[in-house]
């Protein structure tokens, strides 16, 4: 008998992926954890896909009515020096099975919410080009054996535009938003460097194609010591993240603005002070319910609404990406 399934693609670490089977309930979830490939049947043919789970559930590719690309990274990527060419070989080989069955549900309407490889059409700067027109831009600069454009006085951060861990293979640590002085800084490294905002709150937006989300966290008391909150994993808790009140023309503005960038899903971050809120980014696929665990503010359960295979599907159109994906 045909089933009715949400499929998750996804890591066997990924906490939210838990917390949606926990609401959704795991007969309607199918989850496909990538770096445990290695415990999983797959098959993919002229007339579908099937996928068996370690515990021996298994699922054709009719059976699945949405699909949510989540986060199908796998921990061993991190640690290369530890897997031979054999292994590398059949993670790549795998990966790319597993893009194109993403291509397939993608190309059969299946993809709600989260748009897979978002990143490779919509990074940082097409991000911040577009969201000049909605919002205060702080100014910055890719550099690299490049002339400075701040002035000398200008506060000035740097920051990560991939996250990538650096140093020793048993000592890797994450490039978090660090204040710098310029002069500082070497001509011969890559910089991403942007004008620093003395802001009273962190303010982050959770858009979930037709709603939005806004929640605040005070930053005043540590602002004089880090520029990043995610530094301060001992000094703060869920709860100083708090519903935000959003103004109507920023509530516009963030509505706009993901419609111009053809995303039904995204974690947009703001500073606020004084002078108003100064976009920073939105993450395609970012984290978000560590805002709302319990369900309390709503988020929960519109992103729920959205994914479970009992309600109508919005997909992705798949030919706006494809469209995206052609161009050179």
């Amino acid at each position: 008998m045909k089933k009715h399934i949400l499929l998750i693609i996804t890591n066997s670490y990924d906490t939210t992926a838990d917390l949606l089977v926990y609401r959704l309930g795991s007969d309607k979830v199918f989850r496909f954890n990538y770096d445990t490939w290695h415990d999983y049947h797959l098959d993919i043919t002229a007339q579908g896909f099937s996928i068996e789970d370690p515990i021996g559930r298994r699922i054709e590719s009719a059976d699945v009515v949405k699909a949510l690309w989540r986060k199908p990274w796998s921990r061993r990527t991190h640690r290369p020096a530890s897997r031979t060419a054999e292994d590398r070989y059949y993670d790549a080989e795998m990966l790319y099975a597993l893009r194109e069955m993403v291509n397939l549900l993608w190309l059969d309407g299946k993809i709600v919410l989260v748009e897979p490889f978002a990143e490779l059409h919509a990074g940082k700067f097409i991000q911040m080009r577009l969201a000049a027109d909605y919002f205060q831009v702080p100014p910055y600069q890719f550099r690299r054996n490049a002339q400075s454009i701040f002035r000398t006085a200008d506060e000035l951060v740097v920051k990560s535009l991939t996250m990538e861990p650096v140093g020793d293979e048993d000592a890797r640590e994450l490039l978090f938003t660090t204040r710098v002085v310029d002069s500082s800084l070497s001509a011969d490294c890559p910089w991403m460097v942007q004008r620093y905002v003395r802001a009273q709150k962190d303010v982050t937006v959770a858009f979930v194609r037709d709603r939005l989300f806004a929640f605040e966290f005070d930053r005043r008391e540590f602002v004089d010591r880090v520029a990043d909150w995610r530094e301060l994993p001992s000094d703060w808790k869920q709860d100083d993240w708090i519903p935000h009140p959003l103004p109507d023309e920023v509530s516009s503005g963030v509505f706009g603005f993901m419609k111009k960038m053809g995303l039904h899903f995204g974690r947009l971050d703001f500073l606020w002070g004084t002078d108003g809120y100064h976009f920073l980014e939105v993450n395609t696929n970012g984290e978000w319910a560590w805002l709302d665990t319990e369900g309390r503010f709503g988020l929960l359960q519109k992103v729920m609404d959205e994914i479970s295979p009992d309600t109508a599907v919005h997909a992705i159109p798949f030919l706006r990406f494809h469209a995206a994906g052609q161009k050179k």
